[in-house]
């Protein structure tokens, strides 16, 4: 099976955001001003000042919205400028005594000029704008979103920890959402909230090391540009419950088309437990996997569906392991698959109708163990290349082949209820 998805978005940040610590500058009480003969001169200083800040906030935005000159994904720039600015304004406002109020004018309006290219940069224009506007929320908490406010904004301006309440009803975005923080967005169900999302590349990106969390609430793509529903990369975890994903788009070239795709190459995320936990979800309609997992990411799913997938239900790529239980898998074209040097393991689940049940390509070895397939209309499992790892207490049923193995698969066959096929690789 070919793997998709490795175009997608570039989000791999390993330099954090730089601008909380910075607010108390612009919201302090400044020294006192000098005479009105020097005011002239010190607006103009304090001016200046103002506009260092904003020039190296420029950058920083900037930076964030460049491909990263062929790296993965990491920012471009080295160093803190931003920083820098903000502490040179400082001592220019405690020396000159700037007006606080034409100080924030002048920040403003500067901070709004500053150009954003793409979903990344952005986010990125507003976080750096709330830190250094003093809107930036610095205790972690409930926040329950209002009518009327922006969603970008609040995951914005959110910190470490806080869960964003959504409330019952529609939420609508046409750019992606980017997940800055370790957050937790909970809706009032998975029937009840929906963020419906026309977003090109992906309804949602995790930029962030720190846990973020999707609690009761369902992703909808209905946008007909290639787009996943959420998207992580190597230094992400995630975690689902009571979550709905559904309609992603896919494109020419790999692009899209997952539901949930946690991106990585060769082992890279590995050695962290578990970086995708998923819980009673539901991924349903996405045009090529519910799932997929690349690189070292480790996952454990429960009680999960994966429905109507137009390619895979859940694909593990690269050297990605983890385990599934209690799941069911309808109507995919293939249910579960396994691709590279993965390692999953595939428990007490049911697959019902598609192709096929379940897929091993390359140097893949699950353990599988008590799987019930239906239907298939290929086959119940076929191993492939020179796969590997183990398969036992599985039955097939209404399935023109039940464990198809290549000539070059090597799997160890327990007891099972399903008849035995060799075939070419």
């Amino acid at each position: 099976m070919a793997a998709r998805g490795g175009m997608l978005l570039r989000v791999i940040l390993p330099r954090a955001l730089v601008t909380f610590g910075l607010v108390v500058m612009l919201v302090g009480c400044a020294a006192t001003p000098e005479p009105s003969a020097t005011a002239t001169k010190n607006a103009a200083e304090c001016s200046a000042a103002a506009a260092g800040i904003v020039k190296a906030a420029d950058k920083v935005v900037t930076d964030y919205g460049q491909p990263p000159g062929g790296s993965t994904g990491t920012a471009a720039t080295t160093g803190d400028p931003l920083t820098d600015a903000v502490a040179k304004a400082r001592k220019i406002r405690d020396r000159l005594g700037c007006d606080p109020a034409a100080f924030g004018v002048e920040l403003k309006k500067g901070l709004a000029a500053i150009e954003r290219d793409g979903p990344l940069a952005s986010a990125v224009w507003r976080r750096v704008s709330a830190s250094l506007l003093g809107t930036a929320r610095q205790k972690a908490g409930e926040w329950v979103l209002a009518a009327g406010e922006n969603l970008q904004d609040v995951v914005a301006r959110a910190s470490e920890g806080t869960t964003v309440v959504l409330p019952a009803g529609t939420i609508d975005l046409d750019a992606t959402l980017v997940l800055l923080e370790g957050i937790t967005l909970r809706g009032a169900g998975r029937d009840a909230t929906t963020i419906r999302s026309t977003a090109s590349d992906a309804a949602m990106i995790v930029v962030t090391a720190s846990v973020v969390r999707l609690e009761n609430l369902t992703v909808e793509l209905i946008g007909a540009q290639p787009a996943s529903g959420l998207v992580a990369g190597p230094s992400a975890s995630v975690a689902l419950s009571g979550v709905r994903m559904a309609g992603a788009v896919a494109g020419v070239g790999g692009v899209g088309g997952a539901g949930v795709y946690l991106s990585a190459q060769g082992n890279a995320g590995s050695g962290r437990g578990t970086t995708l936990e998923i819980t009673d979800s539901v991924f349903e309609r996405n045009a090529w996997a519910g799932v997929a997992v690349a690189g070292g990411h480790r996952v454990s799913i429960r009680s999960a569906t994966f429905a109507r997938n137009g390619e895979v239900g859940l694909i593990f790529l690269d050297q990605s392991s983890g385990s599934v239980s209690g799941s069911t898998f309808t109507d995919n074209k293939v249910g579960l698959a396994a691709t590279g040097s993965a390692t999953p393991t595939w428990l007490a689940s049911t697959v019902t109708g598609g192709s096929v049940g379940a897929q091993v390509d390359a140097a893949a070895a699950p353990v599988i163990d008590g799987l019930t397939i239906r239907g298939s209309t290929s086959a119940a499992v076929i191993f492939g290349g020179t796969s590997g790892g183990s398969i036992g207490g599985t039955t097939c049923d209404n399935v023109p082949y039940g464990i198809v193995i290549s000539n070059t698969a090597a799997p160890t066959l327990g007891e099972n209820g399903c008849t035995v096929a060799r075939g070419p690789a």
